[in-house]
């Protein structure tokens, strides 16, 4: 069980080389993974890496494993043993030293991940209704000494394999005579699975779909840094090629870019543009009106390269497609991840009239919010208003008045006012609030 914030594991491994069917050369060598928590602070990360470089005597491999983005080999050496605890004073089951211990007197919640039984492993989260995924399955321990294995209608054979294996697991860890494993399906919970994850909320359950949800989502990060408009797709390090891999991604894949980031989700039956936030602070300095000018670009660009994705794979479930802004990601985009924190400090840099609403994600279809971003013509208190409308050019604000609007506010045809000089045409704009 891992119940520290940072730690090395070495690993030794015996290296074979044939020629056809005969055995040339055999040795032993050995790997040494320094793991790093979420939670590990600066000096812990150092302490770690200085360790691996000294116990490395062989001068074999140093690999770096971050929380929740574990590789198949690291996760292979706990044979699906592995438990990723964000409570760093308990740990699941059995402690070191001390034998079985007493069932926690809080409620205890594990997503379970991995698509193989040797690299299945259990990762805490909140326990609440809102974590459940149909989906996914979960492990659940309950003060009244029950472990619940939920199973989601929508999880696969082999998810459901490793979340037993890991309620059975569990069973030899605790001191008690009534201790029991209860496999709960979904839609068929007892009443006490409910009372130990408090209140109802919705995690928008499948139940009811006639559809099978299980395949691999698909992530492509939108980019132009080097010059040029690329999609890059990610993908998870875990996943098996026969195997459908229900959560390859996790939220800092998007939250953890560097923003404001565009990003494709690919869920075969929805598809969702992803936009990230420009870190506007009151006390910072603010966006340059061509950063926000280059992004809506982008995003332009990157909502074309999303209906031609759409046309060009000939998707046989003709998806939606909707645009989403981080921190009001609907619940369907949440459920699409194996674990989610709200990140209050991300919704206050949304777009103004989503904060104002309060609403949890806005279900504009792309093409709307296409129209919207290529829009060339706005009213006077449309372009005066902070911030500006997206994709407009401050610079030049005057551009996107009708005729009729133009020639109302400064009384003169546009020929006209592009004659004057241009130290005039910015005093006349901002008499009228445009530059």
């Amino acid at each position: 069980r891992v119940a520290i914030t940072a730690g090395v594991v070495r690993w030794e491994y015996h290296l074979e080389v044939f020629d056809g069917f005969v055995r040339k050369h055999k040795c032993n060598r050995c790997a040494y993974y320094f793991w790093q928590g979420k939670e590990c602070e600066i000096n812990s990360k150092g302490a770690t890496a200085l360790m691996t470089v000294e116990l490395d005597k062989e001068k074999g491999p140093q690999v770096r494993v971050v929380q929740n983005r574990e590789p198949p080999s690291f996760l292979n050496l706990f044979n699906g043993k592995l438990v990723v605890r964000t409570d760093k004073r308990q740990m699941l089951g059995r402690e070191p030293n001390l034998g079985r211990r007493q069932f926690p007197t809080n409620t205890e919640m594990y997503v379970v991940r991995g698509e193989c039984a040797e690299e299945g492993h259990l990762h805490q989260i909140q326990p609440r209704m809102g974590s459940l995924r149909s989906r996914g399955c979960f492990i659940v321990v309950s003060p009244d000494q029950a472990v619940y294995v939920w199973l989601g209608a929508k999880s696969t054979p082999h998810q459901r394999e490793n979340a037993q294996k890991a309620g059975n697991e569990i069973e030899d860890n605790y001191i008690s005579d009534n201790f029991r494993v209860v496999m709960v399906h979904e839609s068929k919970e007892p009443s006490s699975f409910f009372t130990s994850l408090g209140r109802h909320e919705d995690y928008s359950p499948l139940v009811g779909s006639i559809d099978s949800h299980i395949y691999t989502p698909r992530l492509f990060r939108f980019d132009s840094t080097s010059g040029k408009f690329v999609a890059d797709e990610i993908l998870c390090k875990y996943r098996v090629p026969d195997r459908d891999t229900q959560f390859p991604f996790i939220q800092d894949d998007l939250y953890g870019s560097s923003q404001p980031a565009l990003f494709l989700l690919d869920a075969k039956y929805q598809l969702w543009l992803w936009q990230g936030w420009f870190e506007t602070a009151e006390d910072s300095e603010k966006v340059t009106g061509s950063a926000r000018q280059t992004f809506a670009r982008n995003k332009k660009v990157a909502m074309e390269t999303v209906n031609n994705y759409v046309d060009e794979m000939m998707l046989a479930e003709n998806p939606k497609v909707f645009p989403i802004e981080a921190g009001y990601e609907p619940v369907d985009f949440i459920s699409l991840f194996p674990f989610w924190s709200e990140r209050e400090d991300v919704k206050r840099y949304g777009n103004k009239a989503i904060v104002e609403k309060g609403a949890g994600g806005r279900r504009t279809s792309i093409n709307t919010a296409y129209k919207m971003l290529t829009r060339t013509e706005y009213t006077l208190e449309e372009l005066q208003v902070e911030p500006k409308p997206e994709g407009v050019d401050p610079s030049r604000l005057e551009d996107y008045l009708s005729e009729e609007e133009f020639m109302k506010v400064f009384e003169m045809h546009r020929e006209e006012f592009k004659l004057i000089a241009k130290w005039k045409q910015v005093v006349m704009k901002q008499r009228k609030l445009l530059y």
